[in-house]
Protein backbone atom coordinates (compact mmCIF):
# COMPACT_ATOMS: atom_id res chain seq x y z
CA UNK A 1 0.00 0.00 0.00
CA UNK A 2 1.73 3.42 -1.09
CA UNK A 3 0.92 6.65 0.79
CA UNK A 4 0.23 9.89 -1.69
CA UNK A 5 3.03 12.25 -1.91
CA UNK A 6 2.56 15.28 1.31
CA UNK A 7 4.44 18.15 0.95
CA UNK A 8 5.89 16.59 4.60
CA UNK A 9 6.68 13.14 3.03
CA UNK A 10 9.34 12.33 0.51
CA UNK A 11 9.91 8.46 -0.49
CA UNK A 12 13.56 7.59 -0.03
CA UNK A 13 15.41 6.26 -3.27
CA UNK A 14 17.68 3.57 -3.37
CA UNK A 15 20.70 2.86 -5.57
CA UNK A 16 20.39 -0.87 -6.29
CA UNK A 17 22.42 -2.53 -9.53
CA UNK A 18 20.12 -4.10 -12.14
CA UNK A 19 20.57 -7.12 -13.89
CA UNK A 20 23.64 -6.53 -16.47
CA UNK A 21 25.25 -3.99 -13.73
CA UNK A 22 23.45 -0.70 -14.68
CA UNK A 23 22.93 0.93 -11.58
CA UNK A 24 19.11 2.50 -11.19
CA UNK A 25 17.31 4.33 -8.35
CA UNK A 26 14.04 2.77 -7.20
CA UNK A 27 11.61 3.69 -4.27
CA UNK A 28 12.92 2.14 -0.87
CA UNK A 29 11.05 2.54 2.45
CA UNK A 30 9.21 5.48 2.63
CA UNK A 31 9.55 8.71 4.73
CA UNK A 32 12.44 9.84 7.32
CA UNK A 33 12.30 7.19 10.07
CA UNK A 34 11.81 8.90 13.80
CA UNK A 35 13.82 7.98 16.31
CA UNK A 36 12.63 5.09 18.55
CA UNK A 37 11.05 6.36 21.65
CA UNK A 38 12.24 4.36 24.96
CA UNK A 39 11.84 5.17 28.11
CA UNK A 40 15.61 5.94 28.67
CA UNK A 41 14.45 8.80 25.74
CA UNK A 42 12.00 9.97 27.85
CA UNK A 43 13.39 10.18 30.79
CA UNK A 44 16.16 11.89 29.45
CA UNK A 45 13.24 14.44 28.12
CA UNK A 46 11.97 14.76 31.46
CA UNK A 47 15.49 15.35 33.14
CA UNK A 48 16.13 17.99 30.95
CA UNK A 49 13.32 19.84 31.19
CA UNK A 50 13.15 19.74 34.37
CA UNK A 51 16.85 20.99 34.48
CA UNK A 52 15.66 23.80 32.55
CA UNK A 53 13.23 24.64 34.80
CA UNK A 54 14.76 24.52 38.00
CA UNK A 55 17.37 26.52 36.09
CA UNK A 56 14.89 29.81 35.33
CA UNK A 57 12.96 29.74 38.57
CA UNK A 58 16.45 29.63 40.39
CA UNK A 59 17.38 33.13 38.49
CA UNK A 60 13.50 34.61 39.85
CA UNK A 61 14.21 34.14 43.18
CA UNK A 62 15.48 37.20 45.30
CA UNK A 63 18.21 38.65 43.59
CA UNK A 64 19.10 41.82 46.22
CA UNK A 65 18.71 38.20 48.44
CA UNK A 66 21.49 36.74 47.30
CA UNK A 67 23.79 39.64 46.64
CA UNK A 68 22.85 40.81 49.99
CA UNK A 69 24.26 38.13 51.51
CA UNK A 70 27.41 37.65 48.93
CA UNK A 71 28.75 41.02 50.30
CA UNK A 72 27.77 41.29 53.43
CA UNK A 73 30.04 39.98 56.31
CA UNK A 74 28.35 36.13 57.95
CA UNK A 75 29.09 38.05 60.90
CA UNK A 76 26.67 41.16 60.39
CA UNK A 77 23.30 41.57 60.44
CA UNK A 78 22.20 42.10 56.99
CA UNK A 79 21.18 46.09 56.40
CA UNK A 80 17.41 47.22 55.94
CA UNK A 81 15.72 47.31 52.95
CA UNK A 82 15.43 50.93 51.64
CA UNK A 83 12.05 52.04 52.87
CA UNK A 84 9.29 51.79 49.93
CA UNK A 85 8.31 54.88 48.66
CA UNK A 86 5.19 56.98 48.97
CA UNK A 87 2.50 57.36 46.72
CA UNK A 88 3.19 60.90 45.63
CA UNK A 89 7.32 60.21 45.39
CA UNK A 90 5.97 57.57 42.79
CA UNK A 91 4.10 60.06 41.19
CA UNK A 92 6.50 62.14 41.17
CA UNK A 93 9.36 60.11 39.36
CA UNK A 94 6.92 58.62 37.33
CA UNK A 95 5.17 61.74 35.92
CA UNK A 96 8.69 63.90 35.77
CA UNK A 97 10.03 61.18 33.62
CA UNK A 98 7.30 61.59 31.10
CA UNK A 99 7.43 65.15 31.36
CA UNK A 100 10.73 65.34 30.34
CA UNK A 101 10.19 62.88 27.22
CA UNK A 102 7.72 64.51 25.85
CA UNK A 103 9.63 67.90 26.53
CA UNK A 104 12.27 66.27 24.92
CA UNK A 105 10.32 65.45 21.67
CA UNK A 106 11.76 61.80 21.30
CA UNK A 107 10.25 58.60 20.29
CA UNK A 108 7.84 57.98 22.94
CA UNK A 109 6.71 61.15 23.48
CA UNK A 110 3.49 60.94 21.41
CA UNK A 111 2.35 57.87 24.00
CA UNK A 112 -0.86 58.03 25.85
CA UNK A 113 -1.43 57.87 29.46
CA UNK A 114 -2.23 54.22 29.66
CA UNK A 115 0.99 53.68 27.03
CA UNK A 116 3.37 55.71 29.59
CA UNK A 117 1.50 53.78 32.80
CA UNK A 118 -0.04 56.86 33.92
CA UNK A 119 -3.74 57.23 35.51
CA UNK A 120 -6.30 59.65 34.23
CA UNK A 121 -5.06 61.83 37.73
CA UNK A 122 -1.26 61.77 36.64
CA UNK A 123 -1.77 62.59 33.16
CA UNK A 124 -3.67 65.75 33.96
CA UNK A 125 -0.45 66.73 35.74
CA UNK A 126 1.76 65.81 33.25
CA UNK A 127 -0.19 67.83 30.88
CA UNK A 128 -0.18 71.33 33.24
CA UNK A 129 3.66 70.38 33.79
CA UNK A 130 3.98 70.39 29.93
CA UNK A 131 1.86 73.55 29.59
CA UNK A 132 4.10 74.71 32.26
CA UNK A 133 7.62 73.67 29.89
CA UNK A 134 6.69 75.17 27.21
CA UNK A 135 5.38 77.95 28.15
CA UNK A 136 9.13 79.08 29.85
CA UNK A 137 11.21 77.21 27.10
CA UNK A 138 10.69 79.96 24.18
CA UNK A 139 12.27 82.91 26.91
CA UNK A 140 14.63 80.87 28.97
CA UNK A 141 15.57 77.72 26.99
CA UNK A 142 15.44 73.76 27.92
CA UNK A 143 17.12 73.44 30.82
CA UNK A 144 14.89 76.07 32.56
CA UNK A 145 11.68 74.42 30.58
CA UNK A 146 12.65 70.80 32.69
CA UNK A 147 13.26 72.96 35.80
CA UNK A 148 9.68 74.20 35.61
CA UNK A 149 7.81 71.22 34.56
CA UNK A 150 9.58 69.38 37.43
CA UNK A 151 8.13 72.00 40.03
CA UNK A 152 4.69 71.67 38.22
CA UNK A 153 4.84 67.66 38.36
CA UNK A 154 5.75 67.76 41.95
CA UNK A 155 2.96 70.85 43.25
CA UNK A 156 0.46 68.44 41.19
CA UNK A 157 1.64 65.31 42.98
CA UNK A 158 2.03 66.85 46.39
CA UNK A 159 -2.12 68.24 45.85
CA UNK A 160 -3.02 64.77 44.31
CA UNK A 161 -1.71 62.73 46.64
CA UNK A 162 -2.33 65.15 50.22
CA UNK A 163 -4.63 62.74 51.64
CA UNK A 164 -2.90 59.42 50.65
CA UNK A 165 -4.45 57.56 48.11
CA UNK A 166 -6.58 59.91 45.60
CA UNK A 167 -10.18 58.32 45.90
CA UNK A 168 -12.52 57.68 42.70
CA UNK A 169 -11.21 54.13 41.64
CA UNK A 170 -7.94 53.01 40.37
CA UNK A 171 -7.75 55.05 36.80
CA UNK A 172 -8.31 58.17 38.61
Amino acid sequence: MSRPPTPDYRPRMDTVTAPGGARVRRPGRPGPRRPARTPAAAAAAAALLLAATAACTATRTAPAARTTASRAPSTAAASPARPAASPRELCVRLVAHWTHRVLDGGPHSHLDYQEMGLSGGQYEILRAAVAAGRAVAPRRGPAAAHDAATREVERGCAERYRHGTPTGGPWQ
